[in-house]
């Protein structure tokens, strides 16, 4: 060999050596060394990145019914890169600019976008004949633009100080809907496993309590958008590493590979997976093995030998059974899962909290009338802390999705909201804030940062979500998302309980985390590197309040007192009052009413 062959031979080796690597990152075995030697050949002939080809590699697999990574699948990855390819410049030349006058028709400027990014050959392109005819035309042309404009820009950002300080814009009208709500006031749910006497007097300490974050809680804003695939899958993974290590530490039992076969009695670990798209259902549930043990395999499950399970996707589970295929675990027990360390409270001093989720109102109107009631009752009772979860601007609200809200833009009222709240509850009463996805002036995205506002009082504290704080000793963790709600939707169990609620809040405390569903609902994106850091128990709460669609309740679920306030102004319209005397056993000495607004 001459120089230069020597040099590509290393340049050609080192790039196998790369694309290895990148593969057992998605737990795939080395190939075989013709497919190599056609894998690098192809990367450096199509100038594929090692890291992106693992990617797109896995992402065809997937969409072509889990092809195998053998010469016949990489010559089919090979053409569909090289069809790519070619196709590219085609479309690019096809793209034409497109105009809009004072006369453009809105079906025209449709017509130009589609011919901009569409062939013609497309099957995707819809006929003239198929267009659906517009009912009044006229309506739907562009408008002349008035050269007085009927508003008067802004010249400026409006400073913190001018902002106004108030709940709704000003071109609000009252709500009809909430005017004739019936039973204001009644109590609709009432928690005393302890026996004690029923509260009259909410009014707190005078300002002596006392809030921490924990040293691990979310406190500044994150870029994100930014995930890698490899990243998701290895935060995954390290979850399940983690809980599978504190189930054989449990249990004192060590896990196999459950993709062995095994005639005789042995154990797993894994991820419980649905086998296609859709709702999991008996039939179709597979369990997911991490890197490390079972190179990241899955199993078919029959469950048919179980007296009782609860399972849903993203579960972590252990079970006990036969494999005598090494295709079908058939299992006959659910291991335990690993019970949170307690949490001891550390204050005998006793603690009343006050606190609902948004949205706060109601669908008719803007005019944010039961978050001032409540704001009224907190002037009357005092209670040592209000805890407001949101969504506070609620993108779901038509007339937020219409950006009609007068003057301000989202992020003023958001921001003037917030401040109205603060001057409007007594200077003894500490503020808590937690966002919600769902509001249209806070970051769309799981952990979610507490608000980025210029308020700072030591009075006023904001949450991340989800967090845990500690309010005189006491353990409260809370999360505006309705984990109970996408819980629900997802989870298979059997036999029917007929105490639905308190195992879905359950699966959180077995599961160690705000929100064990994997795949998450459409409506959560989450970060996993973060999700990692900041959305697992380190200790079993004493307080768990976790707002939900769902109708209200306040359960003991593991000694831990499970509270579903259920909406401010949405369903019944309710909120919770809590009191917690400062004892060792949390839920015998604390009381809650869940009341309607």
């Amino acid at each position: 060999y001459n120089t230069t062959n020597l040099l590509h031979l290393l340049r050609m080796s080192k790039l196998g050596d790369q694309i290895k690597n990148e593969l057992e990152n998605f737990g795939l075995e080395t190939p075989e060394d013709d497919v190599m030697t056609k894998l690098t050949g192809m990367c450096s002939t199509l100038a594929i990145n090692p890291s992106d080809f693992a990617d797109e590699w896995m992402a065809f697999s997937i969409n072509n019914c889990n092809l195998d990574l053998d010469m016949e699948g990489i010559s089919k990855f090979e053409m569909f890169k090289m069809t790519k390819m070619n196709q590219s410049p085609a479309v690019k030349k096809e793209r034409k600019s497109i105009k809009l006058n004072a006369t453009t028709h809105i079906g025209d400027l449709f017509d130009d976008i589609l011919d901009a990014y569409i062939p013609e050959s497309s099957p995707v392109r819809t006929s003239q004949s198929q267009k659906r005819p517009l009912e009044n035309p006229g309506s739907f042309r562009v408008p002349k633009v008035s050269k007085t404009p009927t508003r008067a820009p802004r010249t400026q950002s409006r400073t913190n100080s001018s902002l106004p300080c108030s709940l709704s814009p000003i071109n609000a009208s009252p709500s009809q809907t909430y005017s004739q709500r019936k039973g204001s006031g009644d109590i609709v749910n009432t928690f005393n496993e302890g026996g004690l006497d029923p509260v009259t007097d909410w009014s707190g300490l005078g300002g002596g309590v006392k809030i921490t974050l924990p040293s691990s809680a979310l406190t500044k804003p994150y870029q994100y958008m930014f995930q890698k695939l490899s990243a998701k899958a290895e935060s995954l993974d390290e979850h399940l590493d983690i809980m599978g290590e504190m189930l054989a530490t449990h249990h004192g039992v060590q896990f196999e590979n459950l993709v062995k076969p095994s005639q005789g009695e042995c154990r797993v670990v894994g991820r419980v997976c649905c086998d296609s798209t859709g709702k999991m259902n008996a039939s179709s549930v597979v369990l997911e093995g991490s890197l490390d043990v079972s190179y990241g395999k899955r199993v078919s499950v029959d469950l048919r030998a179980l007296d009782k399970y609860a399972l849903f996707p993203g579960q972590i589970v252990a079970f006990e059974g036969t494999n005598p295929s090494g295709r079908k675990f058939i299992p006959t027990k659910i291991l335990d899962p690993v019970p949170l360390k307690k949490k001891v409270i550390t204050s005998d001093k006793p603690v009343t909290i006050f606190g609902a989720c948004g949205p706060y109102s109601s669908q008719d109107s803007l005019s944010y009338e039961p978050l001032a009631d409540l704001l009224t009752k907190v002037k009357e009772e005092l209670p040592d802390v209000l805890i407001l979860l949101g969504p506070f601007v609620d993108v779901k609200h038509p007339q937020v999705e219409k950006c009609d809200v007068g003057e301000m833009t989202l992020e003023e009222l958001f921001e003037s909201q917030i401040r109205h709240i603060q001057q409007n509850i007594p200077d003894s009463t500490h503020l808590v804030i937690v966002p919600s996805q769902r509001d249209a002036a806070c970051n769309f995205v799981y952990p979610q940062p507490p608000p980025d506002l210029k308020i700072t009082s030591p009075t006023v504290t904001f949450a991340a979500d989800p967090c845990v704080l500690e309010v005189n000793g006491v353990s409260l963790a809370m999360t505006s998302t309705d984990v109970l709600f996408h819980l629900s939707s997802e989870e298979i169990s059997h036999p029917p309980g007929s105490d639905r609620m308190g195992r879905l809040a359950g699966h959180l405390l077995h599961q160690q985390t705000f929100y064990p569903l994997h795949p998450s609902s459409e409506d959560v994106n989450i970060d996993y590197p973060h999700f990692i850091k900041h959305a697992f128990f380190e200790s079993k709460p004493n307080i768990l309040l976790i707002p939900s669609d769902l109708r209200y309740f306040v359960k003991n679920v593991q000694d831990t007192v499970v509270i579903n306030p259920g909406k401010l102004a949405k369903g019944s319209g309710t909120y919770f009052k809590l009191y917690v005397k400062g004892s060792e056993q949390i839920t015998n000495s604390t009381f809650v009413n869940i009341v309607k607004i």
